[in-house]
């Protein structure tokens, strides 16, 4: 495999008017990635921006591509920067991680044949909010935002200090669930997490696929134990979770 390091080129980033249009856009910039290989062959990236990474005084779009063969390296768009990636795996190593994904859960509705997927974040708050109205015999009609309020009129919850328990439950709720993804997907591609944090989350609009186009996505880091070498390094090159034409999958790993 090949991890590559891509950014905009200088020329691209001098044009005001182009580098604008392309850094707003950015499922164009990431339709372009593909033009980097000749077969058009399926690979994994994470965006990042270049002040973070490399110090500069522009945020300007960055990529890390991981893929099976080697990236065009002269591009009138790109810079590009590739290194053979083949890490020596053995049970029992330790690895920082992080990774961008979009964890979602199947549900299947009463009546439906095929189950659904939900965002992970959204379906733990509203069967958390759901389950905490129905053991307080609330009516649990609507949406999730009427549950909240429904939930805040009983007694338990009525007062400051109620509030913010309600608030502290919710979210443990929500992080409960989040690990939980991640460590389903861990046990059955050859590794455990030793700890691990998810942030960032937010909703990424896709315009380009329709008015409400889009797809969540979740920042997970921290340390993991490599419990089948084999089966981690298939788990690095095919990426974790949906969503990896839009940049979620990708786990970047280090040694401790």
């Amino acid at each position: 495999m090949f991890l590559s390091q891509v950014r905009l080129t200088d020329a691209v980033v001098s044009d005001s008017q182009l580098g604008k249009l392309l850094q707003r856009n950015s499922y164009g910039m990431h339709s372009l990635l593909w033009d980097l290989f000749d077969q058009k062959e399926r690979f994994l990236f994470r965006e990042e921006n270049s002040a973070e990474q490399l110090g500069t005084r522009r945020r300007l779009p960055l990529y890390y591509v991981l893929s099976t063969s080697q990236p065009a390296t002269q591009s009138p768009l790109f810079n590009v920067q590739t290194k053979s990636f083949s890490p020596s795996l053995r049970t029992g190593d330790l690895l920082g991680f992080k990774l961008r994904a979009n964890p979602t859960v199947a549900r299947r509705k009463a009546g439906e044949k095929n189950s659904r997927r939900h965002d992970v974040v959204m379906d733990a708050q509203y069967h958390w909010l759901h389950t905490a109205c129905n053991n307080r015999e609330l009516i649990t009609e609507g949406k999730k935002s009427d549950l909240k309020t429904t939930l805040l009129t009983h007694p338990d919850f009525q007062n400051r200090a109620g509030e913010q328990r309600l608030e502290s439950e919710l979210t443990n709720a929500i992080e409960f669930a989040t690990e939980q993804w991640l460590t389903e997907r861990a046990d059955r591609n050859g590794f455990s997490l030793q700890s691990s944090q998810a942030t960032a989350y937010r909703w990424n609009a896709l315009p380009e696929k329709g008015r409400n186009a889009g797809f969540s996505s979740l920042d997970y880091e921290g340390v993991l134990v490599v419990e089948d070498p084999a089966q981690f390094s298939q788990c690095l090159g095919k990426g974790i979770g949906p969503a990896k034409a839009f940049g979620c999958g990708l786990m970047l790993i280090r040694r401790l």
